[in-house]
């Protein structure tokens, strides 16, 4: 967006400006810039009309704008390539109203006068601008794509190429403002400076060229120096071209754009041969039946301790979930506390969601008529997956979900009232409900300090009722885009980061102990999970996510408390987010046929998960790869 919005319209002018009103140049350039300059137009007329469909706002003067000047540049063309061609595309009384204007006047002297009138020094002057103009346009992308490249580094390390066409096609109304004005701050407003500084610069050097001041020293130099300067365009040419390279290089690294498109052309095996439907499943719950508070802290890490504890760092930044973790039920890696890894296509927040709610990666929509032509406006959101809220609602429970963002931000609000009914307290309902006012504001909607005294009322509200409960609830402080410092964080690091972290584990663990001495606890299980990895990438500077690789240190958080089983085998495990959805259900005492649900193993249970039995290698290459049993059965099935 922000692309569009500074930078083609910088690149339509200069497209207009060599196409219609220069006198000279090649008819196979001017040509490729009139398509130039009528595709730019074409995408910009494309955007308003996608927007109108993510927003419901349209501009029909805009709209109407461009459509004229796509006519005049069609009219323009047909001085290249006859009437005849622009007849199918211009009904023939628009053509001569048109050429009745006082624009079209304008093109076509400038065109008789560079075709009849103009020397051989205007034209060679002309061709100079055009290869400054081009090399200037080169230099504008290229400087954009580095900065891009650092913003996205910085704020999503670990999203991959799937995660961003997911979330980008999904609504965004609800997106976090911070996050537009990280990428005006480290992203735009660098671009912009260097490109009107180079703006400037071939401004002068075109003025001071046109005014003879530079003309004469040029062309004695073209004459006396002709190969030098041969030479030197080469140079240029090599310096780009490996910019160009690198810049490639980087972005297919950094978002695995190759491994993508190289997994959309495979099929996956091991999903259809391995996916348990939990409706053919028997699922038998305790007489008396458990309520469940599964708390999502925002890209909690077990890699944010200390060395000795599990992490990765010398001093441990959440040291209250580390005891939190050794005195309950944690499922990890080794003998220290490490949590789940991260499968393909479930690494960012409702991926994460779908991953421990239902065993299953999060793949791409395609376009289809039960999904309303696009991602961002669908009718139904996975429709043939059985969830964790499917199960429930199924069993008699209430599903509550507590957030402190819009709930609508990528796709949440489908995923939760399609499946499961869950009802739902997000930024928006607290507005309505009086509990914050109308203009406030901060990060991602309110903040997590507010969300866990709402969370507190809605739990007693709950309790007080005679049917179990599910209460899931997602923090927002810890985000990825710096996070967020409230009133109540410490400095007790250098680390802005880190600190906030320290904040939301004091929370987190103040708010268990609150639960803990409240009637309903006895008959409760809290579990405290991460959504995903984090992606602040600067913050974990060295320690590089992998995520393709179960084996990174880089892994999820996970702690169980107040279980009514005990593990066969906590540790030495190897797991991913997606054995949290049948390992959820044993936490609440449901016995499950086979152990077996989704993609998940019950980590209760001494059964092999999908990364036991085939090593992350071989399990994640294949959950990246296309399915067509996915699309059939979870995304359009047959009933």
């Amino acid at each position: 967006m922000f692309l569009i919005c500074l930078f083609v319209p910088l690149l339509v002018f200069i497209l207009i400006r060599e196409s219609l009103f220069t006198k000279s140049g090649s008819l196979l350039t001017r040509i490729l810039s009139y398509i130039a300059a009528f595709t730019c137009i074409n995408a910009i007329t494309g955007l308003i009309i996608y927007m109108k469909g993510k927003t419901g706002s349209f501009d029909p003067y805009l709209y109407e704008s461009l459509g004229y000047v796509r006519e005049y540049f069609l009219l323009a063309m047909s001085l290249y390539v006859g009437e005849t061609v622009i007849e199918f595309l211009i009904k023939k009384e628009r053509i001569k109203e048109l050429r009745d204007s006082a624009i079209y006047r304008k093109i076509k002297a400038r065109f008789d006068y560079d075709r009849y009138e103009a020397s051989e020094e205007e034209k060679h002057f002309r061709r100079i601008c055009r290869r400054t103009n081009v090399c200037l346009i080169l230099f504008i992308i290229l400087v954009w794509l580095c900065y891009t490249l650092v913003w996205r580094q910085n704020s999503f390390q670990s999203a991959d190429l799937n995660g961003m066409i997911f979330t980008l096609n999904m609504p965004t109304v609800g997106a976090q403002r911070t996050l537009y004005s990280s990428y005006m701050r480290i992203a735009a407003i660098p671009t912009l400076i260097w490109s009107m500084l180079a703006m400037i610069i071939t401004a002068s050097l075109k003025k001071c060229f046109k005014k003879n001041r530079i003309k004469r020293v040029y062309l004695n130099l073209k004459n006396e120096f002709g190969e030098s300067k041969r030479k030197l365009i080469s140079v240029l040419s090599f310096i780009f071209l490996a910019w160009f390279v690198v810049l490639l290089y980087e972005t297919n690294s950094r978002l695995g754009i190759s491994s993508y498109i190289s997994s959309q052309l495979n099929q996956s095996v091991i999903l259809e041969k391995e996916y348990v439907d939990p409706q053919s499943v028997e699922l038998i719950f305790p007489e008396n039946k458990r309520n469940l508070i599964y708390i999502y802290v925002e890209s909690l890490e077990s890699s944010l301790q200390d060395k000795a504890s599990g992490g990765l760092f010398n001093e441990n930044y959440i040291p209250e979930l580390t005891q939190l973790a050794e005195e309950n039920i944690s499922f990890s890696q080794s003998d220290l506390i490490e949590g789940a890894s991260v499968a393909p296509a479930c690494g960012w927040t409702v991926a994460g969601m779908v991953a421990e709610g239902a065993g299953l990666p999060l793949k791409l929509f395609t376009n289809n008529e039960n999904v309303d032509k696009s991602m961002g406006n669908y009718e139904y959101f996975l429709p043939g997956v059985t969830t964790i809220g499917d199960i429930l609602e199924r069993e008699g429970y209430i599903n509550y979900f507590v957030c402190g963002s819009d709930l609508d931000f990528g796709g949440r609000t489908g995923l939760l009232t399609q499946h499961g009914n869950y009802q739902y307290f997000d930024y928006f309902t607290a507005i309505e409900e009086k509990k914050i006012s109308e203009d406030y504001y901060v990060f991602w909607g309110y903040e997590d300090k507010k969300l866990y005294e709402f969370a507190k009322e809605k739990l007693l509200m709950l309790a007080e009722g005679d049917k179990p409960f599910n209460f899931n609830m997602l923090t927002v402080d810890t985000h990825s885009g710096g996070g967020y410092i409230c009133d109540l964080c410490r400095q007790d690091y250098e680390n802005k980061y880190a600190n906030i972290f320290a904040c939301a584990s004091r929370q987190v663990t103040e708010f268990v102990s609150w639960i803990q001495q409240q009637d309903f606890y006895d008959n409760t299980t809290v579990i405290i999970v991460g959504d995903h990895c984090s992606m602040e990438g600067g913050f974990f500077s060295g320690y590089g996510y992998d995520k393709h690789n179960g084996e990174t240190t880089r892994k999820v958080y996970n702690v169980i408390i107040n279980s009514p089983v005990e593990p066969l085998k906590e540790n030495y495990r190897m797991f991913t987010t997606l054995d949290l959805f049948p390992t959820t259900l044993a936490a609440i005492g449901v016995d499950i046929e086979g152990d077996r649900l989704g993609l998940g193993t019950n980590l209760f249970s001494d059964k092999e998960t999908l990364a036991e039995q085939y090593g992350y290698e071989e399990l994640f290459n294949d959950l990246s790869r296309a399915s067509d049993f996915y699309s059939s059965t979870f995304l359009y099935p047959e009933d």
